[in-house]
């Protein structure tokens, strides 16, 4: 499963692998998942034309409208489970199902990278909720955890050549930080992709997937983020 920060590579790397374990007479589905899906997506173009929304800059400099939840503070409680109930069909339909049909599920997002998203949109205080520890108890057992990441100024660089590229500028700052604190207590491996080339990096996952076991045991996910402030220090420095 990998999570990371927009352009750190997970999608190059997830078709790489798919192909890889193809080859290799594995059939494979690549899952992705992030935040407004279905229901939260109507809701969120509906209040976006009503004027609740926040003009976001993009590093290619395109300017979105994208519905801002703590515009309507009222309504900010109820968004996570909005969120929640809008992902859930397709974490069963992307993920659980082709895994009961034997197929293996290369995850280029799911929901670390959901958490990570509404973290944004409410807040810091949402890593400790109860929705958030949910969400990561999804992850199925024995994934092997991928957190690919590379330096701000390469990921910056590289989605100025994305046009479409969605994310905020203070967005892709926040991701690292917050990734950051996920992949330590998630006991992820971290990639980064600004010292490795496409070639180098998905050598080094192939040899992180020949050595991890076929059965690992699976943590009880609880995220404290005033406890692990230090690990938020070394992200922005």
């Amino acid at each position: 499963m990998f999570f990371g920060s927009d352009s750190a590579g997970k999608s190059t790397q997830a078709r790489l692998l798919k192909g890889y374990l193809k080859s290799h007479g594995r059939p494979t589905r690549i899952a992705w998942l992030r935040g407004r899906h279905s229901l939260a997506f109507v809701i969120a173009k509906f209040f976006a034309k009503l004027g609740y929304y926040r003009v976001v800059k993009v590093p290619s400099g395109v300017t979105y409208r994208v519905f801002d939840p703590g515009l309507l503070p009222r309504f900010q409680r109820f968004w996570g489970a909005i969120e929640f109930l809008s992902v859930l069909p397709w974490i069963i339909l992307r993920t659980y199902l082709p895994r009961n049909l034997g197929y293996t599920v290369v995850a280029e997002r799911y929901v670390v990278d959901t958490v990570v998203y509404l973290s944004y949109w409410l807040g810091y205080d949402f890593l400790q909720s109860f929705i958030a520890k949910v969400l990561l108890n999804f992850i199925p057992k024995g994934s092997v955890l991928i957190h690919l990441d590379a330096e701000t100024e390469v990921l910056l660089e590289r989605l100025k050549r994305i046009r479409y590229d969605d994310a905020p500028q203070d967005y892709i700052v926040f991701q690292r930080r917050v990734y950051y604190i996920l992949s330590k207590m998630l006991k992820a491996t971290t990639i980064d992709t600004s010292r490795y080339n496409t070639e180098e990096t998905f050598q080094h996952i192939v040899n992180l997937l020949t050595r991890a076991p076929k059965s690992a045991k699976q943590q009880n996910y609880k995220v404290d983020y005033r406890k692990n402030s230090n690990d938020q220090q070394k992200c922005e420095a």
